[in-house]
């Protein structure tokens, strides 16, 4: 069986303190579960969805061994939200950028520290469709965030939400490329950790009557009826149900965090508790001002954090999760269940509760949401302060765009990050102007400033620590040159999709977290009213932000006039790298990762800390590019090389086979 080549050729450049550290062993399998009722092959961490819960302590090393037991899918793991601020980057996680993938039948130990504060985070798979099938979990940080997360005198409740496809996940990857576009759709029920409730008979997807099923005037295999090519030894397509989360028992009178974590495909939730109010106090990790509210919206990726008073009569209340921005209704439940309640949780239908939450298309809400929370500057983790303007070293003007192209080609029209007015085109070259198929020849894909990305066959960090074709290095390409302690602006503006449709997008950005400065309407021109709304005093800091659907139905123009359409809204960030590396920024709808949207901004190669010990090599990365870039940084080889005559590369190559041997 082929095995991924992992090469120990700097044992003595990185030292790491083992005492006190969180360690864990990740094995990752494929395996038939149904946790919303519907029998499906799905990706498990540890045999569970979502995965273990990982709680650290600020600044504590971790140290997690993937084991790999899938038989043909490889796998990465990413650490969602953490800064890698002790030169931790080649442990980030995101395939082909940061490291290889971890093979099939293979396993790779990442080793990094927590950030230095606490807060909500999460881990998933970052590559192909294995955050879809499964692998996904949360990460806490504990510790008071703020003087108000002192309030939970109840202690913390952990809810993780994901849309889940009953498709096999790597189908609907593969249907996203084909030049004869196949749109996988929404999700067919939402989990309220790792638990779902799709009824196979009657559902938001279709219904039946006397073993019929419709979807719309269309008739459809219901879940209920094995599937033909099932073998008839395969439990029901169907099967036992796991019944819905109950959280708690929670005690009458007591305050208590929930950390919503968005650990889904493609979809922004909302979430809300009956007969309860919530007060936010934590987004991504980062402390805000109290903002109190009845629901919570959280695209793909985010986190909130609320505090919930146990204030209503002794009783079982539902927690609802609603789909938003998308007009196909789902909903996902748990349930909170008071200490002496005589009514059990078994007992309660979650869909009968009355529960006030914000229409599908009300991207109202999520506007006002986003820019009325308010980062908190005060108290032992405050957030740093907001660089003046003045600082800025440059503005990216990112426009988001769904075009037809040719398979090959990585750009349209003329590509800018300078200019939307040049980005965006004249008439013929706007993106609209390259929505025909030609026959299903033109796949279709998402763009930053007219490019769209190719992944290489290098991982970026690679290429860029070992000098593996740097002439790649370029903004044609994608890739942006930052420098450490630098201000930048990013305006990341929406735009029409093919379909007329304006969607709300959920960008996150790996390595460094960012100032969130406002969301608007309309075109960005710069304009001195334009800056003069963008709040520089007390911002949110996150590391996941949405650009917002607008108009009616999130359709701002008449989509039967699409010479018609223009920008359509933008949300301003402003980030100060602090950490070197090459890191990812990209829409979190996994769909549009797979379809080109995707972005990586890099520090120079001589900031780039050594690589791991147990680097794993892929693509242009030989054993004798490798040796040659690492040879030298230990004395220990130094000598070795001098005692025994040899030349540095038979060195690195007997350091190599040597690891090579040990670990058959």
């Amino acid at each position: 069986m082929a095995r991924s080549l992992v090469v120990l050729l700097v044992p003595f450049c990185l030292s790491w303190q083992l005492t006190g550290a969180y360690t864990e062993t990740f094995i990752i399998k494929q395996d038939f579960k149904s946790p919303d009722c519907v029998d499906k092959l799905v990706v498990t961490t540890n045999g569970m969805i979502p995965g273990p819960e990982i709680r650290v302590q600020p600044g504590e090393e971790i140290i997690i061994t993937v084991k790999n037991e899938m038989k043909s899918q490889a796998v990465n793991i990413h650490w969602h939200g953490m800064q890698h601020t002790n030169g931790t980057v080649w442990q980030d996680g995101a395939s082909m950028i940061s490291s290889c993938p971890i093979p099939p039948m293979s396993s790779w130990t990442y080793h990094f520290n927590a950030n230095n504060e606490p807060g909500t985070f999460q881990y998933h798979g970052h590559i192909g469709g294995v955050r879809t099938g499964g692998l996904g979990g949360a990460l806490i940080i504990e510790g008071d965030i703020s003087e108000y997360a002192a309030e939970a005198d109840g202690g913390d409740i952990v809810v993780v939400m994901t849309d889940w496809y009953h498709a096999l996940a790597d189908e609907l990857v593969v249907d996203l490329l084909q030049p004869q576009f196949r749109w996988p759709g929404d999700g067919q029920s939402i989990l309220v950790n790792g638990k779902g409730n799709f009824d196979c008979n009657n559902n938001a997807v279709y219904q039946c009557n006397n073993g019929t099923c419709l979807e719309g005037a269309s008739k459809v295999c219901g879940a209920a009826d094995r599937q033909y090519y099932r073998p008839s030894s395969h439990k029901s397509t169907c099967s036992t149900c796991p019944g819905y989360e109950i959280l708690g028992p929670v005690t009458a009178g007591k305050t208590y965090l929930f950390r919503f974590i968005n650990g889904g495909t493609l979809m922004l939730m909302n979430v809300a508790i009956e007969g309860h109010n919530m007060t936010v106090i934590e987004v991504d990790g980062s402390p805000t001002q109290k903002y109190h509210t009845s629901s919570v919206d959280l695209n793909s990726g985010q986190r909130v954090a609320v505090l919930v008073t146990m204030d209503q009569p002794l009783g079982v209340y539902t927690l609802s999760v609603s789909q938003r921005a998308r007009n196909a209704p789902r909903f996902g439940y748990a349930l909170i269940q008071y200490d002496g309640s005589a009514a059990g949780a078994s007992t309660v239908d979650p869909t009968a509760a009355v529960i006030s939450q914000p229409a599908w298309n009300d991207n109202k809400f999520t506007f006002d949401f986003q820019n009325e929370i308010k980062g908190l500057y005060t108290g032992s983790n405050a957030i740093p302060a907001v660089p003046s303007s003045a600082t800025v070293a440059r503005t990216f003007i990112m426009l988001v765009t769904q075009e037809r192209m040719n398979a090959m080609a990585s750009f349209q029209a003329q590509p800018s990050v300078d200019s939307l007015a040049v980005a965006v085109g004249s008439v013929g070259s706007k993106p609209q102007d390259f929505c025909d198929s030609a026959g299903n020849t033109k796949p279709l894909r998402w763009l930053f400033g007219r490019r769209t990305w190719k992944y290489p066959a290098t991982p970026v960090l690679s290429k860029l620590y070992f000098d593996i074709g740097a002439e790649d290095f370029t903004e044609e390409n994608l890739y942006y040159a930052i420098e450490l302690g630098k201000t930048y602006d990013m305006v990341i503006h929406n735009y029409p999709a093919c379909n007329g449709v304006c969607e709300t997008h959920s960008w996150h950005m790996h390595g460094m977290h960012f100032w969130v400065l406002g969301a608007g309407r309309g075109e960005w021109s710069g304009s001195a009213a334009q800056l003069a709304m963008l709040n520089t005093v007390d911002p949110p800091m996150r590391d996941t932000v949405q650009t917002i659907s607008e108009g009616v139905d999130n359709m701002p123009f008449d989509k039967t006039q699409p010479q018609t359409f223009g920008p359509c809204g933008y949300t301003v960030i402003r980030f100060v790298p602090k950490s070197p590396g090459t890191w990812m920024f990209h829409c979190h709808q996994l769909w549009h990762i797979i379809m080109g949207s995707n972005a990586v901004f890099y520090t120079a190669a001589h900031t780039i800390p050594p690589p791991p010990s147990n680097l794993m090599l892929c693509g242009e990365m030989t054993v004798e590019k490798v040796a040659q870039k690492l040879y030298g940084c230990s004395n220990t080889v130094n000598a070795n090389v001098a005692s025994t005559g040899s030349s540095p590369f038979a060195a690195a190559v007997l350091i190599l086979f040597a690891h090579v041997a040990r670990a058959k």
